[in-house]
């Protein structure tokens, strides 16, 4: 029998040591990591947690979970959320594990939700995970997609300054907000921003894009790296050593670099972006501009699959990381109308 609990900051080393040896598997297998404290960015936007799996005194491996404040179906809600499932390899191929965990969700949940499902997001290229959980296994939730996800890493290089964004002031903080909502209402899962998320993340992060003296555009430059990164861990053959030479190519043609083994990407979410339709026949020059902004050489930004602003950034070269969106119900199927998922790449 498995045991499952509540992590404590007295299982921050084990944490971190489980997240380091199981990465996501892909072309690059990328771990993310959370160095020098798993606790040190916690509940800056809802409420998380993380629960670990042991046999006696062997670690399965362990989920994180969270309740954000997200928008479905056009309304605020508060919804859980499923991230972060990493099983040791001694453990893994064990369905009994699986549904000892799910069955742990809701009894360990530390905060309370306004719906009774959750949603989560799972690799394109898991292709063997995303098998078994829409298959229906007895004893798994429902795993029911709610659309493809894709997230760019850019390359700052395709920055271009000209004067479309300017750093947000306290003034600018309720426009803000209204701003961001009204436009993330058109999809499911995308966060709802309040003025206190803006000041724990930080003011100065933000900025803001006008048309004739209005609010037209909103985003902000998250750099998580003192609390999480993103680690290439190990590259598939023959990709490890063609790197160099890759790299080489990405200096002259504004590429993004691809990190040695072990090291982070130098990347930020562009996050809570919001642009008005008036504002999208400029959208190439308007993501350039703020992209010049970015403090570090690549800037991340994940949107659903047929976003329009999509065919514009695919012109920039960035590299791509593509994934399903699922909602996950323990009970009856969410009935959810047709808006586009798309959640805060930063959130995830």
């Amino acid at each position: 029998m498995t045991g499952f609990r509540v992590a404590t900051p007295a299982d921050d080393a084990l944490i971190r040591a489980i997240l380091r040896h199981n990465g996501m598997p892909s072309w690059v297998e990328m771990a993310v990591e959370r160095e020098p404290s798993f606790f040190a960015g916690a509940d800056v936007f809802g409420r998380d947690w993380a629960v670990i799996a042991q046999e006696g005194e062997a670690v399965v491996g362990m989920y994180t979970a969270a309740v954000l404040p997200v928008h479905v179906d056009g309304r605020p809600e508060e919804l859980g959320y499923l991230g972060g499932l990493r099983v040791n390899p001694e453990h893994r191929r064990r369905i009994r594990h699986l549904r000892e965990g799910y069955a742990s969700i809701r009894p360990l949940a530390q905060a309370s939700a306004t719906l009774p499902w959750w949603f989560t997001v799972v690799a394109a290229d898991n292709t063997a995970a995303r098998r078994l959980l829409e298959s229906g296994v007895a004893g798994l939730p429902r795993y029911v997609p709610q659309g493809d996800y894709v997230t760019l890493g850019l390359s700052r290089a395709h920055g271009k300054r000209s004067g479309l964004w300017r750093a947000a002031q306290e003034a600018d903080l309720p426009a803000m907000v209204r701003f961001h909502n009204a436009r993330a209402a058109r999809f499911q899962f995308a966060p709802v921003l309040r003025e206190a998320t803006v000041r724990r993340i930080g003011l100065e992060r933000f900025f803001v894009h006008e048309r004739a003296g209005a609010l037209s555009g909103i985003a902000a430059f998250w750099d998580q790296r003192a609390f999480k990164q993103i680690v290439a861990r190990r590259y598939r053959r023959p990709i490890a050593a063609l790197r160099p030479a890759y790299n080489a190519y990405a200096k002259v043609f504004r590429r993004v670099p691809l990190p040695r083994e072990g090291q982070a990407l130098e990347q930020t979410f562009i996050a809570f972006l919001a642009v008005a339709d008036d504002a999208l026949p400029q959208v190439r020059p308007l993501v350039r501009d703020l992209v010049s902004h970015c403090p570090t050489p690549v800037a991340s930004l994940g949107l659903h699959a047929s976003n329009p602003l999509l065919p514009s950034l695919e012109r920039l070269g960035p590299l791509r990381y593509r994934a399903r969106i699922y909602a996950v119900s323990f009970g009856e199927q969410p009935a959810l109308s047709d808006l586009p998922a798309q959640p805060e790449a930063a959130l995830l």
